[in-house]
């Protein structure tokens, strides 16, 4: 089925995990702001400590879109949790709000590593999008930067969150959730994402 929603790919072009500015606006949220206070503490206050306005707002509403697909216990983790806790979550927020993650984490990742290969080739994004292409032709819509900055983004998630020794060495790495982020998988409904995120399946 050919498929040319842009919600696939969600927003994977506004950035990797961003753990820093991620607690953040977790934490802003936890505030419930209205617009004009958001604005306040996005712009004025300038709480991303972002070189520009432009770039503080792009930051904030791209982390804003993938936090929404959590709930308040998991923003709550985000905020006030370990690293470990944020990043895991921050990469189920960002698969749940780009699907396209996912098909790669399972299709790609966990393929190579069923095949007990060590690194993620170099060529593995530009292979994955042109397989997909038929099925998802959404993807002709952006430009081949675009596809790359992605791609580019994607490797960097894998590697914050411990799919990936570095993004430059791309050496694969076993995955273990913690027992606070399959309580989240649960609450939300997705717990069938446990067995992708942990290359059991």
């Amino acid at each position: 089925m050919m498929n040319n929603d842009k919600k696939w790919i969600g927003d994977l072009l506004g950035g990797p995990l961003m753990s820093k500015e991620s607690r953040v606006i977790a934490e802003l949220m936890l505030s419930d702001p209205d617009e004009n206070n958001w604005q306040q503490q996005i712009v004025e206050q300038n709480i991303l400590q972002a070189s520009s306005s432009n770039t503080a707002k792009r930051y904030a509403t791209t982390i804003r879109l993938r936090l929404m697909m959590l709930d308040k216990g998991a923003w709550r983790l985000i905020a006030e949790g370990s690293e470990r806790e944020r990043v895991q979550l921050l990469f189920i927020a960002l698969i749940l709000h780009s699907p396209i993650v996912k098909d790669f984490l399972d299709e790609t990742v966990n393929d190579l590593r069923r095949q007990f290969k060590e690194k993620l080739p170099n060529d593995s994004w530009s292979e994955f999008v042109t397989n997909h292409i038929r099925q998802y032709p959404v993807l002709t819509s952006y430009s081949d930067s675009s596809i790359t900055k992605m791609g580019n983004n994607l490797v960097k998630a894998l590697a914050e969150v411990g799919y990936l020794d570095t993004p430059r060495r791309r050496n694969l790495q076993p995955l273990f959730l913690l027992p606070e982020t399959k309580e989240v998988l649960q609450r939300l409904g997705q717990q069938d994402l446990i067995s992708i995120l942990e290359g059991k399946r």
